[in-house]
C-alpha cells in the first residue's frame, strides 16, 4: 500500500489550572507513536511527584533569564508568579524527526506562538463547570486555599479569549476518556488535511 505522509505539526493542549491538559497529554503520549512531548522550563519547584527533564527543565530565575536573552524560547509566560516557556530547538528537534510535538500550556503562552510562524493545532480543554474544575483543584492538594482562588480567578479571564476565535478545538473534559479520544480524533483529523500531505500525485502514481 502506498503511504502518503504528512508533515508534522506542534500540538498544543490549553486549559485553566486542573483543567486536564497535563494529564490528557500524557495519556495521548502513551497510546501515540508519533507523537513526542515537549518538556517546558519553569521557575516554579518541583512538586513531589515531578521529576526534572521529564515533567519539567526546572531552572533558577537567573537560568531562564539567560534562556530569554539568548532567545532560545519559543513562548514565555510567568504564570502564578512563576516562569514558564517552551524551547525553541527542542519543538524543532521533534519535528524535524517527522514527529507531532505536544505540549501543555496556559492561553498566554499559546497566544504568543500562534503569532509565530509554525504550523499548530490548538485544542481548548475545559472541565464542564466552574464547581468541577474547583473540586479537581481541591482534590490534589498541592496548593493553598489562596492559590486555588488565584487559580479559578486566571480562569475566569481566560475564558474571555475563547470568544476571539484564537483557538482551533474545544474539548470539553467531563469524561477523562472520552476527552482523550477526542484529542486523538482531532489530531488524526488534523494529519488528514491536504495542505499537510507531501507529494499526492507522486505517491499514486508510485513516484
Amino acid at each position: 500500500m502506498a503511504i502518503y505522509k504528512n508533515s508534522n505539526f506542534l500540538i498544543i493542549l490549553i486549559s485553566p489550572s486542573g483543567g486536564g491538559k497535563s494529564s490528557i497529554a500524557n495519556r495521548v503520549l502513551e497510546i501515540s507513536e508519533n507523537i513526542d512531548y515537549s518538556v517546558s522550563y519553569t521557575t516554579r519547584p518541583p512538586r513531589w511527584n515531578e521529576i526534572d527533564g521529564r515533567d519539567y527543565n526546572f531552572v533558577s530565575e537567573t537560568e531562564f533569564a539567560q534562556l530569554l536573552k539568548q532567545d532560545q524560547l519559543l513562548e514565555h509566560a510567568q504564570v502564578h508568579g512563576y516562569n514558564y516557556g517552551t524551547s525553541r530547538k527542542y519543538i524543532k528537534n521533534i519535528l524535524s524527526q517527522e514527529h507531532h510535538a505536544i505540549l501543555d500550556i496556559d492561553v498566554q503562552g499559546a497566544l504568543q506562538i500562534i503569532e509565530k510562524d509554525i504550523d499548530a493545532v490548538t485544542i481548548f480543554i475545559l472541565p464542564p463547570t466552574v464547581k468541577i474544575l474547583e473540586d479537581r483543584l481541591n482534590k490534589r492538594k498541592t496548593d493553598s486555599k489562596e492559590v486555588i482562588e488565584i487559580r479559578l480567578k486566571n480562569a475566569r479571564n481566560e475564558l474571555d479569549y475563547l470568544d476571539l476565535d484564537k483557538f482551533h478545538y474545544l474539548v470539553i473534559n467531563d469524561n477523562f476518556d472520552d476527552a482523550v479520544q477526542e484529542v486523538k480524533l482531532i489530531i488524526s483529523a488534523e494529519e488528514k488535511k491536504i495542505s499537510r500531505i507531501k507529494n499526492i500525485k507522486n505517491t499514486f502514481y508510485g513516484g
